[in-house]
């Protein structure tokens, strides 16, 4: 037998790390070749199959983008002998271009345009949406009773398929709008809820003009998720609107900005999109140019489970778990819930420690302590060339957590109807996320405010209380089961709140209404739809309102 021949010259040095040769030699074909990794579901016959015609190439691809579709695959890998025309592409990297089909967020600043409306009328163009403020003519046709034989059979013959069909249709609930339209009043335009929602403008943080008041200590009773009775404390409120504020009337008298607004209307209109229930504010011009964004006397209450599929009704006083008495309920709640949460014996002042609403010797009750920061915001325009819109906001702070030096807002939720799979009592310490979640949907529009009225206040916490009634039929008495705490950014981000989008739906409706008259005075209403996603823009009598 003869030895075998060894070469040992080409073996590694033994300096050098095991394996094989750093250095790929030219005469190896696939050199920079990515790895394709196989499906399972490929057949192995298929990385040796480079001799597939055109035929079954097309119907693989046809094969894969079904599979695609099918998500059965994942998407960002090449599988199977098909892989090997992708190679090519990977020498071409620098000409290579991301083509996204999906649409671009909202970035540019976009408003809707109250001068195009105004020009469409003065050119005599066909008004936008009922801009001419007739009311739209029935176009039914009435039942004809010459029709021929045929046509009656016809219809008697569907007459029972749509008694069936009416038998068991849905009964659409028609509510009432929150205020009554005058005969006198003017239809300028109607907004529907899809192009609110395309609306924005950013809007940058605005700056401190002044404030007053003076907010206690934060306390942490509620948070440890043991059940307590919340105590009715009897604090009193003064929440006057707009133009009935004293700090608001001097700052317009001054002409600090040239529109004033209290946060609770500014996130109303902000939120429009999201509401259910009718509502209306009341805009006004003054002869100095200042205009006042105003309510209604005894309107700026919270509502109840108005996103749900189907809200309260409202029904006849006796009933305690109609609209109106749960929004009642649910205020009180809320305003006890705070005075429940504070601690007296600490207390933060503002730079006007008075309440500015009420003079010291006019108290004849205890007052809820209570933080107003007066801001102003500048909104610009999409129009490069119009001027800056200055608005002024009466924001609200509830508390203050003094270790943290950190202002706090305090609200809560409210259950009226528990029952032993969902009673909070028993199962919210458990499942606080799921019960929250399902609040997320069913009040929607009044998270959204709140978290709104943080932002804009620029409070760093925000403390959400649960509150139940003791037991189902007795809506006087009630118990805080809990409280969590989110800062304004997580939960505008979670709820996709936009600001932007807020203040875009803001300026809109001041371009509306400035474009529609030239008088050095005005009144307008608006007014949310009972029925239908969108607001209506009304031009009123200087003298609506004036008797309440």
């Amino acid at each position: 037998m003869s030895p075998l021949s060894f070469d040992f010259s080409k073996l590694s040095s033994p300096e050098s790390a095991w394996g094989p040769s750093s250095v790929v030699p030219e005469s190896l074909g696939f050199n920079d070749v990515p790895y394709a990794p196989f499906s399972k579901s490929d057949k192995l016959g298929k990385t040796a199959d480079w001799q597939q015609n055109k035929e079954d190439e097309l119907k693989q691809q046809q094969q894969q983008q079904k599979n695609q579709n099918q998500k059965k695959r994942d998407q960002y890998h090449a599988y199977g002998a098909s892989a090997a025309k992708l190679f090519g592409a990977e020498a071409e990297e620098e000409q290579f271009s991301l083509v996204d089909n999906n649409a671009a967020p909202v970035s540019q600043q976009t408003v809707l345009k109250g001068k195009k409306l105004l020009n469409q009328r003065q050119q005599g163009g066909k008004p936008i949406n009922g801009a001419s403020g007739s009311k739209p003519q029935n176009t039914r046709q009435p039942f004809n009773n010459n029709n021929n034989n045929n046509n009656n059979n016809n219809q008697g013959n569907r007459g029972g398929y749509n008694n069936y069909n009416n038998r068991y249709k849905k009964e659409e609930k028609v509510r009432d709008p929150s205020v009554k339209v005058g005969s006198d009043w003017t239809l300028v335009t109607e907004i529907e809820n899809t192009k609110l929602t395309k609306l924005n403008l950013e809007v940058s943080s605005g700056s401190d003009v002044t404030s007053y008041g003076s907010v206690n200590g934060y306390v942490k009773k509620f948070e440890s998720f043991k059940p307590e009775i919340l105590k009715v404390l009897d604090r009193a409120i003064y929440n006057p609107t707009t133009s009935q504020d004293p700090v608001i009337k001097d700052l317009s008298s001054e002409n600090k900005a040239k529109v004033f607004v209290t946060d609770s209307i500014l996130a109303q209109l902000m939120c429009a999109a999201r509401s259910s229930y009718s509502w209306d504010i009341i805009v006004t011009k003054k002869k100095n140019g200042s205009i006042f964004f105003d309510k209604r006397e005894n309107t700026d209450r919270l509502e109840v489970d108005e996103n749900t599929q189907n809200p309260p009704c409202d029904t006849p006083d006796s009933e305690i778990n109609g609209a109106t008495n749960l929004s009642l309920e649910a205020t009180f709640i809320n305003h006890n819930f705070i005075a429940n949460s504070l601690d007296s014996q600490t207390t933060y002042e503002f730079t006007n420690s008075k309440n500015p609403f009420v003079s010291q010797s006019e108290i004849s009750e205890p007052l809820l302590s209570k933080g107003y920061k007066y801001k102003k915001f500048e909104l610009p325009s999409s129009d490069p060339d119009a001027e800056r819109l200055e608005i002024i906001v009466r924001t609200e702070v509830d508390a203050i957590i003094k270790d943290q030096n950190k202002f706090v807002s305090i609200n809560a939720f409210n259950q009226y109807n528990p029952t032993p799979v969902n009673d909070w009592k028993t199962k919210l310490n458990q499942s606080r996320g799921v019960i929250f979640a399902e609040e997320l949907k069913k009040n929607n529009n009044k998270i959204a405010k709140w978290t709104a009225r943080s932002i804009l206040a620029g409070v760093d916490n925000m403390k959400i209380g649960f509150v139940s009634r003791a037991t189902p039929k007795d809506n006087t008495k009630h118990v805080v089961v809990g409280t969590v705490t989110y800062t304004p950014a997580d939960l505008s981000y979670q709820i996709g709140l936009s600001l932007g989008n807020g203040w875009g739906i803001v300026r809109s409706l001041v371009d509306i209404i400035e474009a529609e008259t030239t008088d050095p005075e005005y009144k307008f209403v608006i007014l949310k739809d009972p029925n239908a996603p969108k607001i209506a823009i009304y031009r009123v009598p200087l003298n609506t309102f004036s008797e309440e």
